[in-house]
């Protein structure tokens, strides 16, 4: 059996109005599954 994975990056506006919770509310509700999250600041 294949596993897929899909990366998702999140822009900063949606961290900065607090939308994060949301956003992988409305991923688990399409039905995927959050296996890990790490928040990074880049520069």
């Amino acid at each position: 059996m294949t596993v897929q994975r899909t990366l998702s990056i999140l822009k900063p506006d949606a961290t900065e109005r607090n939308l994060t919770g949301a956003i992988n509310a409305m991923f688990e509700k399409a039905g995927f599954r959050i296996v890990a999250q790490k928040r990074l600041q880049l520069s």
